[in-house]
């Protein structure tokens, strides 16, 4: 395998290199599976993309998830020492009941958290903020315990995914919830839940000003054609009247102005919706890696090779572009 073929899908459908870390570049999880010499599916083992992601977990401050999560760690790097299977099975159903105990414990704190989120017409923006970086810390060890699990099961019987409902399940509380919340922040939602943007929703304002980034937000909206051009929509539907404007040789001219008006968010406001993105995008890689290990057909690959160019690659990235 040639070591450009691990560069597929580097950059992100948000437009930006590095959202599924906290200030490290990583590949996409669902490219992690590319094609050998022989054009076969295979999934890299992923120790490298694991051993960065669990270096960023210094600021869990609940004391028994830092314990449980130290636990699965350990589980999952001493099972990695072995090559016997005899001896990998136990040490794999370690790593599975402490793993689906920590996520059990995950998943009320989430959904605790996410009914504490008022909504910004409250003028609590800046609680709603650290409400969800709290999320976000959650989130990111659902996800790499996840992660320590699919490794263990790919490395023990890689065809398991293929009747696998239970990661499944996880994924998608993840992506429910944070897909929720989401919607809330950026007001794609009416009072009764039906998908439509809200006239003081923030990303008008990200449209107007970042424009840039509007792309990445709309793509994560369900039912929202992403074709729409928000600034257009938004002169379409504004006031038109008559004024003047000095012209040639000092001559005033008749013109027509539409005046534009947008709500400005505030800070936290717009950090709470960018850290919402981020996970989105994180929580839908690990979706399309387990729908892919679900449909097609993967060998798990543990070559040391590929485990070095991807180590190599990360550190090419993250030099690059962070």
């Amino acid at each position: 395998m040639a070591s450009k073929q691990l560069f597929l899908g580097v950059r992100k459908e948000n437009g930006q290199i590095g959202y599924l870390s906290e200030g490290y570049t990583l590949p996409e999880f669902f490219n992690l599976i590319c094609k050998d010499k022989e054009d076969k599916n295979i999934l890299i083992d992923f120790t490298p993309v694991i051993e960065i992601l669990k270096n960023h977990h210094k600021q869990i401050t609940e004391q028994t998830i830092l314990e449980k999560y130290n636990a699965i760690i350990n589980y999952w790097e001493d099972s990695k020492s072995y090559s016997n299977f005899e001896i990998k099975i136990p040490k794999f159903e370690s790593l599975s009941l402490l793993s689906n105990e920590l996520i059990s414990s995950l998943q009320p704190n989430i959904t605790s958290k996410k009914n504490k989120m008022n909504h910004r017409r409250i003028e609590k923006m800046d609680e709603n903020n650290r409400i969800v970086k709290t999320i976000e810390i959650d989130v990111n060890i659902f996800i790499d315990v996840m992660l320590c699990f699919i490794h263990s099961k790919a490395s023990l019987e890689i065809e398991s995914f293929k009747k696998d409902t239970v990661l499944a399940k996880y994924c998608n509380f993840l992506y429910t919830t944070i897909s929720d919340l989401f919607n809330t922040v950026v007001e794609f939602s009416d009072f009764q839940n039906n998908p439509r943007l809200d006239n003081e929703s923030l990303l008008y304002y990200i449209s107007f000003n970042k424009q840039s980034e509007i792309n990445s937000y709309i793509k994560l909206l369900n039912n929202f054609d992403d074709s729409q051009d928000l600034r257009l929509s938004l002169i379409t539907k504004s006031q038109s009247r008559e004024g003047y404007n000095q012209g040639y040789n000092h001559r005033d001219i008749k013109v027509t102005k539409i005046d534009i008006e947008y709500r400005i968010p505030n800070h936290s406001e717009l950090e709470t919706a960018k850290i919402l993105r981020n996970l989105l995008y994180k929580i839908i890689s690990l979706q399309k890696l387990l729908i892919r290990l679900r449909d097609e057909e993967v060998s798990w690959e543990d070559n040391t090779k590929y485990v070095e160019e991807l180590k190599q690659l990360i550190e090419k990235l993250n030099i690059m572009y962070t």
